[in-house]
C-alpha cells in the first residue's frame, strides 16, 4: 500500500514494526522530546487521581490518533486524488496504564471498527505497558454545581442549537466540551459563552481543550478522527461527574452523510455523528466504563434550518452571527468569518435563508455570496452546482426513487432504533424537507432578482445564473437539459428497488417495506392471479433466486410461471445447501414422485417424455442433496419436510400481510380474502376489475 505509516507514541520500542519502519512518526505527550501538549482548562489538578486509568488511557490514545491523522497526508486536496492515497494504513504503538484491557480482542475490534468507518483508514494497534508515570500536566478543576448533561460544543450552529436546547429551553446545568483546533475562534467562543449565560439561570461550564503540536505535524486538514478525541474528552468529563451519557448535536442531513457530490465523498465526507459512529462510540465507552454508556444525537431528525428555528424560537438569534461553520478557518478575518465556498458554508447559508434568519447572519461575513457571488471554476463551482442539483432531484423523488438512488440510506437503517419501515420513511422525509428548503430558497431568490437575471447583470458563474442559464452541467453537475418528466405510476404496483419493497394500492400513496421473503411470495402471487401454486415449488423457486439469503433481497425472476419446472441447471455446482433450502428440495422431490406415479398410471404413451424429464430432475436433486448430506442435521421424513415448507411459506405470507395491515389498511383488507388456502397450495384471486403492475426488479 502506498500510504503506510507507523506511529510510535512516547517511549516505546522502535523494532518489529509491521510496516512503515523506515520513517516512523514519533509522538510524545511529555518528556524531553515532547512535541504535543494537551491542555484541558478549568479542571483541578488534585482530582487527576480520580480519573480511572482506562479513561486516562482513552484520552491519550485519542490524542495520538488525532495528531497522527493530521500529520499523515492523504496525498493532496484536489478532487482527482481519491484512491489509495486517501485511505491510509496506520500502525500505532502506544504505552498505556492498562495494556491488558486495551489488548483484549473485543476492545481492539471495537476501537478499530469505529475508527475505520469514521476516517476510512486501516488501523492497527500495539498497546504496551506505560513504563514511567508522566507528570501531572492535565489540570482538572471544576467549580459550582455538577452538570446534568455533558455535550460537545464546536461553536457551530448545530452545537449552539444543542447548547440552547439544553441550557436555555430545558434549563439544565450543562458542561460544554470544546476542542479548540485554532485560537482564531477563541473570542467567538467566549462571546457565545457570555450570551448563553445571559439567557439561563445556570451558566454553562465551558471546558476548552487545546492541543498544541509542532508545526511539522500539521500536514492534513481533513481531521476525520477529531470526533473520537471529542468523545473521549467528553466521556472523561462525564465520568468525573458520575454521568453515563454524552450528547453530540448535529442535524440529521449531515449526520447521515449521503454524498451531495463527488467532492464530498469517502474520507473527505465527515462522519462525525453518523449513527454507526455514534453506536461505535457508545460500545467502546461502555467497555471502558464497565457499564452502559450512552452517546446520543438529539438533532438526528432535524434539518439545519429546523435547528436554526430552535435558536430563534428560544429568542437567542443574536448568537447566530457568532457561531462559526466554515471549514477554512485559516482564511478567516474579523470581517469575513466564512469563506462562502466550502460545503459547510453552503449548507449554513441555505439553512439561514430557509429559516428566514438572514437578519442575524450578515451577508458581508461571507467571502462569496451564496446566490449572487462569482465562483471560480473547478471545485467551488462544482460543489454548489451539485448541492443544488441533488436538492432538485430529492425534492421530486418518491420514497422508492430515494432508496434506489442512495443505497447508503438503506444500510443506515440497521444502525437506528425503531421499526425499519417507519425509520425508512423518517429518513426519506428528513431529506425531502431539506431539499425543499434548498429549492424554495433558490425559487425565492430567482423571483427577487428576476430583473438582474434577465438583463444578465449578475456574474455568469453565480448560482442564480447557473440555474437560470441551465448551466449546472457546465459547472460540473450531471444535469439533463430536457424538462423533467414525472413518472405516471399505476394505481396498483409492487416493486423491489434496491433493498426495499414499494407497494401502491388503489392510487393511494406508496408504502415502503423492509425486505422479507414473504414479499417475494406475495409478488409471485400478484403476478399470477387466479393460479394455484404448490407451496414447496414456490418456496424452492424463490429461494433459488435469492441464493438462500433472505435478507439480501436480490429479487425473484420475472420469468416464473406455474407451468415451468425449476431450472435445475442453475443449481449445479452448489456445494452447500442451507437447511431451509434443503427442506424445499426434499418436499419437491416428493411432488416429483407423485407426478411420476400419476403419469405411469395414466397409461398414456405421450407421458413417457415427461416421466424421463422428471426422473432427470429427481436424480439431479438427489445428487445435490447427497453432496450436502449432514449440513442440515439429522435425517427428516419426507412428510415432515413438506409440512415444514407449507408452514414456512404460510407463516411468511401471514407475516407480510400483518406488516401491510400496519401501514396500509385498505390493501390489507383487500388481501385478506384473495390470498387463499395457505396450506400445501396457495393462490391469489382478486376481483375482476383489479390488475397489478409488477415491473422488472431494478437492481442498484
Amino acid at each position: 500500500m502506498a500510504n503506510e505509516r507507523a506511529i510510535l507514541c512516547g517511549a516505546v520500542p522502535v523494532g518489529s514494526l509491521p510496516f512503515g519502519g523506515d520513517d516512523p512518526l514519533q509522538l510524545h505527550l511529555w518528556g524531553p522530546a515532547e512535541n504535543i501538549k494537551l491542555q484541558i482548562n478549568d479542571i483541578r489538578s488534585h482530582l487527576l487521581q480520580d480519573i480511572p486509568s482506562r479513561f486516562h488511557d482513552l484520552v491519550e490514545i485519542a490524542t495520538y490518533v488525532y495528531v497522527a491523522d493530521q500529520a499523515t497526508t492523504r496525498g493532496g486536496d484536489g478532487v482527482d486524488v481519491f484512491g489509495e492515497n486517501w485511505r491510509r494504513k496506520l500502525f500505532f504503538r502506544i504505552p498505556v496504564r492498562s495494556p491488558g484491557f486495551w489488548n483484549q480482542e473485543e476492545v481492539l475490534a471495537q476501537l478499530i471498527d469505529m475508527l475505520s468507518f469514521l476516517s476510512e483508514d486501516e488501523y492497527f494497534f500495539d498497546f504496551i505497558k506505560l513504563a514511567g508515570k508522566p507528570p501531572s500536566q492535565l489540570h482538572l478543576e471544576f467549580g459550582g454545581d455538577a452538570p446534568e448533561e455533558v455535550i460537545l460544543f464546536s461553536g457551530g450552529l448545530d452545537s449552539l442549537g444543542g447548547a440552547i436546547q439544553e441550557a436555555v429551553v430545558a434549563q439544565r446545568r450543562v458542561a460544554l466540551v470544546t476542542h479548540k483546533s485554532t485560537q482564531k475562534l477563541a473570542r467567538r467562543h467566549r462571546k457565545l459563552e457570555q450570551l448563553l449565560a445571559k439567557h439561563t439561570a445556570h451558566a454553562p461550564l465551558h471546558i476548552p481543550v487545546v492541543i498544541n503540536k509542532n508545526k511539522g505535524l500539521g500536514r492534513e486538514y481533513t481531521q476525520r478522527s477529531r470526533s473520537f478525541l471529542y468523545a473521549a474528552l467528553a466521556a472523561t468529563v462525564a465520568e468525573m461527574f458520575g454521568l453515563s451519557r454524552i450528547r453530540f448535536y448535529e442535524n440529521g442531513v449531515v449526520s447521515f452523510n449521503l454524498p451531495v457530490s463527488a467532492q464530498v465523498v469517502g474520507a473527505r465526507a465527515t462522519r462525525t455523528t453518523h449513527p454507526q459512529v455514534i453506536n461505535g462510540f457508545a460500545e467502546l465507552l461502555s467497555l471502558v466504563a464497565a457499564k452502559r454508556f450512552a452517546v446520543e444525537n438529539p438533532f438526528l431528525w432535524k434539518t439545519k434550518a429546523e435547528v436554526i428555528k430552535v435558536i430563534t424560537a428560544a429568542k437567542c438569534e443574536e448568537m447566530i452571527k457568532f457561531a462559526t461553520s466554515c471549514s477554512h478557518t485559516w482564511e478567516m478575518t474579523k470581517l469575513r468569518t466564512h469563506c462562502g465556498t466550502c460545503s459547510q458554508c453552503i449548507d449554513r447559508r441555505f439553512a439561514v435563508l430557509a429559516a428566514k434568519a438572514e437578519a442575524h447572519d450578515p451577508a458581508e461575513s461571507y467571502g462569496v455570496d451564496l446566490l449572487t457571488g462569482e465562483r471560480t471554476e473547478g471545485e467551488p463551482r462544482t460543489m454548489l452546482a451539485s448541492y443544488v442539483e441533488m436538492a432538485n432531484d430529492v425534492a421530486e423523488m418518491s420514497a422508492l426513487g430515494f432508496f434506489g438512488r442512495y443505497g447508503e440510506a438503506s444500510r443506515i437503517l440497521k444502525h437506528l432504533n425503531g421499526s425499519p419501515d417507519t425509520t425508512a420513511l423518517q429518513l426519506f422525509e428528513l431529506h425531502r424537507r431539506h431539499a425543499k428548503c434548498v429549492t424554495d430558497v433558490v425559487d425565492n431568490a430567482i423571483a427577487q432578482h428576476r430583473k438582474a437575471i434577465r438583463k444578465r447583470l449578475l456574474p455568469g458563474s453565480c448560482l442564480l445564473r447557473l440555474v437560470c442559464d441551465s448551466s449546472l452541467a457546465a459547472a460540473g453537475a450531471p444535469v439533463s437539459h430536457q424538462p423533467r418528466s414525472v413518472e405516471a405510476l399505476p394505481d396498483n404496483f409492487m416493486r423491489l428497488k434496491g433493498e426495499y419493497w414499494a407497494i401502491r394500492f388503489g392510487g393511494n400513496e406508496e408504502r415502503i417495506y423492509k425486505p422479507d421473503i414473504g414479499f417475494h411470495y406475495l409478488r409471485v402471487l400478484l403476478q399470477n392471479p387466479g393460479t394455484t401454486f404448490s407451496a414447496s415449488k414456490l418456496d424452492c423457486h424463490v429461494r433459488r433466486r435469492i441464493k438462500g439469503t433472505i435478507g439480501a433481497a436480490l429479487g425473484v425472476a420475472d420469468d416464473f410461471s406455474p407451468d415451468n419446472s425449476i431450472i435445475l441447471g442453475d443449481l449445479e455446482g452448489e456445494d452447500v445447501i442451507g437447511p431451509e433450502y434443503e427442506q424445499s428440495l426434499r418436499a419437491y422431490l416428493e411432488e416429483i414422485d407423485e407426478m411420476i406415479a400419476a403419469a405411469r398410471e395414466s397409461g398414456d404413451l405421450a407421458q413417457v417424455d415427461k416421466i424421463d424429464e422428471l426422473e432427470k430432475q429427481k436424480l439431479m436433486i438427489k445428487s445435490m442433496l447427497s453432496k450436502a448430506k449432514g449440513l442440515g442435521g439429522r435425517n427428516r421424513r419426507l412428510g415432515d419436510e413438506r409440512n415444514k415448507v407449507r408452514n414456512r411459506v404460510g407463516n411468511a405470507i401471514r407475516r407480510t400481510l400483518k406488516k401491510v395491515e400496519q401501514y396500509d389498511k385498505p390493501l390489507s383488507e383487500h388481501l385478506q380474502r384473495p390470498v387463499l388456502n395457505l396450506g400445501h397450495t396457495v393462490s391469489y384471486i382478486p376481483r375482476s376489475d383489479l390488475t397489478w403492475s409488477t415491473p422488472p426488479i431494478e437492481k442498484t
